[in-house]
């Protein structure tokens, strides 16, 4: 797979994510890695890089704080234009983003386009349980969806998780609680679409039970699930900050185990990025915070979902359940 890494993006570009990609293609030799940035900052670090790294040359940068709208317009020699547009033009096969969500989702969506049927490209962010990692549509693409918007994004999102590797994934609804009358008229009539697939819906699901692992994908308005992920990103570090220190300090084998795996959960660096599921190809957006862990980790599952054709599968499962705006 060809894969396009936006290398100026992130608060730790360049350095991190040209580490991440490095060490990406030394353990993929059969990936390319397209690096796109300014190659007088690029070219001093890419000292003994493999191969299969190819410099691709992008003459600005749309930075975090840029209005991404104006940005997209202004910039069009940016390093993200030029890793969605390389998609485009079918010269790589998916894209990495760790920099301007706003310019990475709108750069997408106004390059790539949504494929035929889908009436809103999602966000599906992993989030970490206590059975593993469950999948969050969306989580901030469209914070004003209709309930066939969320239909779409229970189909898209299991898709996704069959390419995790899970062969029948539980898809939930988040709501305020299981009960069937519980929660607005958006999740009440998105339940209702939903049912009619032959999908493995489990019904509403709180936060709770995402945390105890009962739902692999958990369908959500753009705010909602937004919300739900900086408050468990937050919890998470929260948790990690007070018992990180003493359990590595008590000098215990398994205490210092224990802070690992406690890390290891928590940390978003593990889960490498996002998808935007719902558009003509493969965009990954990773955390702004990324460092070269989460960008080798991002790289992957571009590479996967490009590998498992996730594109094609979404078009031919959207037009099974044809929706109108």
């Amino acid at each position: 797979m060809r894969i396009a890494l936006d290398a100026m993006g992130g608060d730790h570009a360049p350095a991190e994510i040209v580490r991440g990609a490095l060490e990406y293609a030394a353990a993929a030799p059969g990936d390319a890695v397209l690096l796109v940035g300014q190659p007088e900052k690029l070219q001093p670090l890419l000292g003994g890089a493999p191969a299969n790294v190819k410099l691709v040359p992008a003459a600005q940068v749309i930075e975090m704080g840029e209005h991404p709208a104006r940005a997209l317009k202004e910039k069009r020699e940016s390093s993200i234009v030029k890793c969605v547009g390389m998609c485009a033009q079918g010269m790589a096969d998916g894209w990495v983003g760790a920099g301007n969500t706003g310019a990475c989702v709108g750069g997408s969506l106004f390059l790539l386009g949504h494929l035929p049927g889908v009436l809103k490209a999602g966000i599906a962010t992993p989030l970490p349980t206590r059975k593993g990692e469950c999948t969050v549509i969306d989580a901030g693409a469209n914070i004003l969806p209709k309930p066939q918007h969320l239909l779409q994004y229970a189909l898209m999102g299991a898709l996704y998780a069959k390419v995790r590797g899970i062969a029948a994934p539980r898809v939930g609804i988040l709501n305020i609680g299981e009960e069937e009358d519980k929660g607005t008229e958006l999740v009440q009539a998105a339940r209702d679409l939903v049912k009619k697939t032959d999908l493995n819906y489990i019904g509403f699901v709180e936060p709770t039970a995402i945390a105890e692992g009962a739902a692999d994908v958990v369908v959500a308005d753009g705010f909602a699930g937004n919300i739900l992920l900086k408050a468990w990103e937050g919890m998470g570090e929260l948790m990690l900050g007070q018992i990180d220190g003493p359990l590595r300090g008590s000098g215990d084998a398994a205490l210092v185990a224990l802070a690992d795996r406690a890390r290891l959960l928590a940390d978003f660096a593990s889960y490498g990025g996002a998808p935007l599921l719902g558009v003509k190809g493969v965009t990954m957006i990773a955390h702004g915070r990324s460092n070269a862990k989460a960008i080798f980790n991002a790289l992957k599952r571009a590479s996967d979902c490009a590998r498992e054709k996730i594109v094609e599968k979404i078009a031919a499962e959207i037009s099974r359940y044809p929706m109108s705006a």
